[in-house]
């Protein structure tokens, strides 16, 4: 390798590592209210649902922000967007740091949904202008795993803060280096090594005028594909349970149900966000390798092993013995692993100027499913009147996580209608480059 090539891999490598700070953030700041969820009920005086609501309105909101965030991105750039995301989220821990009414709080996890729908979506862009293709697949898949590793940050270090210096010095702490992060990304980062190549068509973009009503148009068109359909699907049904556990739930389920001190849940979340990283980089080559049956594969024993687990799980009262928590903790890692598959379905069918409108439409469904578990968790906690983290027990709970099931099984419905129509998509490209191939 040439000491240039050598060189402008190891910018490439910084620049991804740059971008993935503000990643890391996000996922940091998204994962805030898990780690302390018990911490903030007692805090503003909310039921389960409410506390259940916050999640649910970062989740929700970021799905809505997704697609004009998309839009903005083509016209404003990674580094824009990126140090715009973290800014936000800044904003929002601020306020959550200085609130005094619960209004507050619902507008700071807002503000930070806004943030973080900015983020993943331009470091993954951003990795298309500095790697070459055969080394995106892998980069993709670690981008989102590693990002993951924010949710230990919000279990370890985060909560240590709070104990030893409470509620506001804690999140003002985040909002401050998320405002660190947004300023090194502003001046250190490059777009693209042809950084003025890059600003020529950024400033063209930005000086020609949208035309909505063709944005609209596209959109429908891209949102009718069965690739988006089966991504959206495939998104919906794995990254749900993990979500669950490491956004607001796992710490109280692990306490009321498994006897779990509060350092052995911590360590058994973390455990499963290390685990993430391991299941990607199998899935990755795995997918590679088979990247059309192998891909379905991946979906349904994903699936299907989070729904065993939890229902051997959910049968019989806590605590449960290891080997069946240690299981439950590959499953739902695996599915969140899982998750990245449903990109590559988005990509089948569509043309390569949708290809970030579609991949935002499929990172919209767990979004979404992820909202309404959280949601519906806490409302089933309320109308059994467990409607205070004192009031939690391993029946309520075990009762409340229930509502995974029909999610699972609605997705899994979706996912099995439309796959035939990209089976048959996949052979006729197969048909098509066969006979090109004879041609020549």
């Amino acid at each position: 390798m040439s000491a240039a090539r050598r060189s402008g891999e190891i910018v490439a490598y910084a620049m991804w590592i740059l971008a993935m700070s503000g990643y890391v953030f996000a996922a940091t700041c998204r994962s805030s209210l898990s780690a302390t969820g018990i911490q903030a009920a007692l805090y503003f005086n909310i039921s389960s649902a409410a506390l259940s609501s916050f999640v649910y309105l970062q989740l929700f909101v970021y799905a809505i922000v997704q697609i004009p965030a998309g839009i903005m991105l083509d016209r404003f750039g990674p580094k824009r967007m990126i140090a715009a995301g973290c800014l936000l989220m800044s904003v929002g821990q601020g306020i959550m740091a200085l609130a005094t009414a619960t209004w507050m709080a619902v507008f700071a996890r807002a503000a930070v949904g806004i943030g973080d729908a900015c983020i993943f979506i331009s470091v993954i862009r951003l990795l298309a202008a500095w790697f070459p293709m055969r080394k995106l697949p892998l980069l993709n898949q670690l981008t989102g795993q590693i990002g993951n590793l924010g949710q230990i940050i919000s279990v370890y270090p985060f909560v240590w803060v709070m104990k030893m210096a409470h509620w506001q010095t804690a999140f003002l702490s985040l909002s401050a280096i998320g405002i660190l992060i947004a300023f090194c990304v502003i001046s250190l980062l490059r777009e693209s090594p042809h950084e003025r190549e890059s600003r020529a068509m950024a400033q063209k973009l930005r000086t020609t005028g949208l035309n909505w009503a063709d944005v609209l148009r596209n959109l429908r068109s891209v949102a009718r594909l069965p690739g988006t359909i089966c991504g959206f699907w495939v998104h919906s049904i794995t990254w749900f349970s993990n979500t669950m556990m490491n956004q607001l739930w796992g710490f109280p389920f692990l306490l009321a149900v498994e006897h779990y001190s509060h350092a052995q849940a911590s360590a058994y979340l973390a455990s499963g966000t290390a685990m993430c990283v391991i299941w990607a980089l199998m899935f990755g080559r795995f997918s590679s390798a088979h990247p059309i049956h192998g891909r379905i594969m991946l979906v349904y024993v994903t699936v299907g092993a989070q729904m065993l687990c939890w229902t051997i799980l959910l049968a019989t009262a806590g605590p449960h013995p290891t080997a069946v928590m240690i299981a439950l903790l590959f499953s739902i890692s695996s599915g969140m692993a899982a998750s990245s598959v449903a990109f590559d379905f988005a990509r089948e069918g569509c043309l390569p100027k949708d290809l970030g409108t579609a991949t935002a439409l499929a990172n919209i469904g767990g979004f979404l499913s992820s909202g309404l578990v959280l949601l519906g968790v806490g409302q089933l906690l309320d109308w059994q009147g467990a409607n205070s983290p004192r009031l939690y027990t391993s029946q309520s709970m075990r009762v409340a996580v229930l509502v995974q099931y029909p999610m699972w099984i609605i997705g899994l419905i979706g996912f099995s209608v439309m796959l035939p129509k990209v089976l048959a998509r996949l052979r006729e490209r197969s048909l098509r480059i066969s006979s090109a191939e004879l041609r020549h």
